[in-house]
């Protein structure tokens, strides 16, 4: 499993993927990460094919983070 953790003010979303098409959107509630959104992409070849389709998911649903800059580590980099 990957986790991309994202905050925007008091939004707090945890993305998780399985490492091959399912993904879930997750907010903490008391202490614990809980799905609210699960969804499946097919055919991505990396990880930052992974991250990116998942934020424009991530984006659709939140729409607070569409204009939060997000760091992309450096092995992500394409």
């Amino acid at each position: 499993m990957k986790y991309w953790e994202l905050e925007h003010g008091e939004h707090h979303v945890r993305i998780e993927w399985n490492e091959k098409s399912t993904f879930n959107l997750q907010t903490p509630i008391g202490g614990q990460w809980v799905d609210y959104h699960c969804f499946t992409c097919y055919n991505l070849d990396n990880a930052r094919e992974a991250f990116d389709h998942a934020y424009e998911v991530l984006t659709i649903q939140e729409p607070a983070f569409s204009n939060v800059p997000v760091y992309i580590p450096p092995e992500m980099k394409l």
